[in-house]
Parts: C-alpha cells; structure tokens; sequence
C-alpha cells in the first residue's frame, strides 16, 4: 500500500506512549516526547514508503524496457561492455541465428570491415553523450553468409543498471535493390531517349507535349523547349486532324494502344511521314494520365515503297501485255476469262467470246517480210481495242496471228454486231497484200459464241466454242463470221 511504512510506524509510537503513560505519570513533558516521538515515527514511514515506491517504479520501468526490447516489431539488440547481451527474436529472424549464438559476440563480427570505423565512430559519440544521431545504413551478413542492407538508429540506456547501447535496425535490402533496379532503369531510359533516333514524346490526357527527346532537333529541327507546352495538332498535317482526334477520344475511354501513320510538321513548314506507337498511361481508376509516343521517320521507306510498287504495277503491266501490239497478253487473258467468268456465274449473265484469226498471214510475211508483218499486227490490235467501247470488254492477243475478245454480260445479238464491226473496221485499214494472187487487202475471219456460266460448264468451254467456229470460218472461205452455225458474210 502507498502509506504502509507511514501508518505502521505511528501505530507503534501510539503503543510506547500509551505504554508509558501506566508506568509514569503523565506530565507536559510526557505529552510533547509522544507527540516528537510520533513525528520521528511517522518521517521514517514516508521514508519507507518512498523508498518502496521508487523501488517498484524502478522495477516497473525495466520490466517495461524489456518488453519494449523483446517485443518490438523491429530487430533490436543491447550492446554493452564490447559485446551484444540481448536480442529480440526480429533480430534472430533477420540475421537467421539463435540469441545463443549471438549473445556474447563482438557486434563487429556481423557488419562487414568496410564499415567499422563509422560504427566505432557512432559507439564514441553515443559514449561522449551525443543522443541526437542520424540514421545510418550499413551492411551485415548473415549466417548463411549472405549480405543485408540495414538501416540503424541508436541510442544510450541502461541496461541491468549499467550504460549501455540500444541498437534498431531496419532491413533496406529490398528497398535498395529496388531503388537501384529504378535508377539502372532511369540510365536506361534517360540513355535511350537522350540517344535514340526516334522521336520520344509525352502528351497529357489533353493532348499537350509535357516531354520530348532530344531527338526532335534532327527529326523535326524543333528544339525540345520550342515543342514543351504546346498541343499535338499544332504539327500535324491538317488531312490527318480527323484520324488523330479519333483516337485520341478512344485513348480517353478504352483504347491502350495504337499504331498509325501520319503527316507532321517540320520546322521549315515541310511535312515528313511518321510512323507512332502510342500507349496510354492511366491511373488505377482507368483515368487517362496522358500518352506516351515513339515515332519514327519513314518518309524515305515510304518513298522506297512507292517506287517498288510502281514498279511492280508496271512489271505487272510488262508481264501482261504483249510487246509487239500493245495489248493484254495470253497470260492475261487467261486471268481475265476466270476472273470475269466467276462474276457472271454468281449473277447468272451471258458471256460471249469472240476469236479472230489474221487470213492469210503467213503469205502476206512471205511477200511483204517480217517487219510489215508486225506493222500489220499493231495496226489490227489497235482497231480491236479502239472497236470495244465499254469498259468492260477486253481484246487481247491469244497467239501468232490470233486474237480474242471477252464481252460480259453481252447475249449473241451483240457479240455479232461487235464481230461484225471488227471486221469492217480491218477491211477499212486498207493494208495491201501486194499480190495479185491473194486478196488485194488483209482480211480477218470471225467465230464468236455464247454461254450463260453455270456449275455445268467452264471457262475454257466458251472459248472452245469461238475457236471452233472460227475453225468452219477459215475452212469455208475466210473472211467470214461463224455464229451459232450462221454464216454471215463481210
């Protein structure tokens, strides 16, 4: 109890003076020695009763310190006289010990040489009285032998009643590994976009560039602080506008990545083609933070590109048209015939083909040469196509002195006024045998046929027919129109 010492001791004072009092008379003098003796008795009870208190107060604070020591969330030891005489079981765990190994050891068997002296230096501050001490970082090792990155703060206590060091630590081993992995990476990053020929940029959620690479001097002749701060669609090519803002709207609700092309502005006004990927950067909410871009210049691979495509449209060209007369080839009427074949099939119309043979054409090369039989054959082929006056038809030269012309969606009565004028059109040409043996001018003779596509005939059907009547017009006299086994004659 607070007052025990106190109440006992005045007990006992009442006692010898009421014990007194039977044995001697009371007197005055009597009365002030029992009041002074009581005094003296109840002075030497607060005495007690103080002594008890700071006794229990003392005993109170260290069981406290104690249970702070051990159980505290983080790793903690006593450094006293030279060596580590407590642990708690964070700092077990973290150096992987029991505190029978530890206990008792020097704490410079655990921290590597390299940093001793600032350890040391610490250990003599703390005894000179310095409590106000940063944070420091150093490195222990383990029992496995593997190496840790702590942080350290301490303090001077006592510890069983003697001074001693009270050490925290803190375990940075994973915070440093990433602070390093982050700042490898901003190297990396900044080495890249410091370096790197494309064109790296950051536009926020409204469009603005926040950040560019260097690289924008050589791709656009801006400097980076000339484009900072000002928006995307200052640059580009205004026919490009309308593609831009659409993305840019579907940036802001959903999409996460783009690849597109587009115009954008240099500095002299001139425009180059860039090639963009863009990924946008949000927060957990899925709110659009801005955009990041890497672009590169591709005007001279799409010039590359336009080259080769022309020049693979004219190869193609080349490849399809025959040299002498130029008109489509064999190889291309053989595409044409499937081609065109198919879209009347699926729409069930007729398709009529004429063949044309040149009378007489090895005769007329005998008598006039070669050269006036290729003149002949440019001048034949330029009245076929000059003759088909919708877009549609096609005249072509099927071999030697034969040609062949495809009319879609075109019924017998047609094909037979087309024939019809082909052969009138090369009588007209006037081009003289040169003989009087033969016929005084070139003359060609005509078979045509008909057929509406379906799953029972083919392509090659069509064109059989025409030949075939061709066949009964240069067998019967030449210069003639085979149709259908009618016999027209020019």
């Amino acid at each position: 109890m607070k007052y025990t010492g106190r109440i006992t001791l005045l007990i006992i004072s009442m006692m010898v003076s009421i014990i007194e009092s039977f044995s001697e008379p009371t007197t005055t003098w009597s009365i002030l020695e029992a009041i002074l003796f009581a005094a003296i008795a109840a002075s030497l009870g607060w005495v007690y009763d103080k002594a008890i208190y700071y006794k229990n107060r003392a005993e109170m604070s260290k069981n406290r310190l104690s249970n702070l020591l051990k159980f505290s969330p983080e790793p903690i030891f006593v450094y006293q006289d030279e060596k580590i005489v407590f642990v708690n079981h964070k700092f077990e765990e973290l150096v992987r010990s029991s505190s029978d190994e530890i206990l008792g050891k020097s704490i410079f068997e655990c921290i590597l040489p390299d940093y001793h002296p600032i350890v040391k230096k610490r250990l003599n501050e703390i005894h000179n009285g310095n409590k106000s001490l940063n944070r420091v970082e150093l490195k222990i090792k383990t029992t496995h032998n593997s190496i840790l990155d702590v942080e350290i703060s301490s303090a001077p206590i006592l510890y069983n009643d003697k001074p001693a060091v009270e050490v925290f630590m803190r375990d940075v081993t994973k915070r440093n590994r990433l602070e390093e992995e982050v700042r490898k990476n901003e190297e990396l990053y900044r080495f890249i976009t410091e370096n790197t020929t494309d064109l790296i940029s950051f536009l926020n959620h409204n469009g603005y560039y926040e950040y560019l690479s260097p690289s924008s001097k050589d791709l656009l002749d801006f400097n980076q602080e000339e484009m900072i701060g000002s928006h995307l669609f200052d640059y580009l090519h205004p026919d490009e506008v309308e593609k831009v803002t659409a993305l840019l709207l579907e940036a802001d609700s959903e999409l996460d990545f783009a690849a597109f092309s587009h115009r954008i502005k240099k500095k002299d006004g001139s425009y180059i083609w860039i090639e963009t990927n863009a990924r946008t950067i949000r927060k957990n909410s899925r709110k659009l933070v801005g955009i990041v871009a890497v672009s590169r210049d591709i005007t001279e691979r799409l010039e590359k590109e336009k080259r080769l495509h022309d020049a693979n449209v004219m190869l193609r060209y080349i490849s399809n048209m025959d040299g002498l007369t130029g008109i489509p080839n064999r190889r291309c009427f053989d595409e044409k015939l499937q081609e065109e074949w198919k879209q009347l099939k699926r729409n069930s119309s007729p398709f009529s083909a004429i063949m044309i043979d040149i009378d007489f054409f090895k005769k007329y090369n005998d008598f006039n040469g070669h050269q006036a039989g290729d003149e002949c054959l440019r001048q034949i082929a330029s009245v076929l196509k000059d003759t088909l006056k919708r877009p549609g038809d096609f005249a072509a030269r099927y071999g030697g002195e034969e040609f062949v012309i495809l009319l879609p969606e075109t019924d017998k009565q047609g094909a037979a006024h087309v024939a019809e004028l082909l052969q009138a059109n090369v009588k007209n040409l006037n081009i003289p045998y040169l003989s009087n043996v033969i016929e005084p001018i070139v003359s060609i003779s005509i078979g045509c046929s008909t057929l509406i596509p379906d799953e029972k005939t083919k392509p090659e059907d069509l064109i059989k027919l025409a030949d075939i009547e061709l066949y009964k017009a240069k067998e019967s006299r030449r210069n003639q129109l085979i149709f259908n086994q009618l016999s027209h004659l020019a």
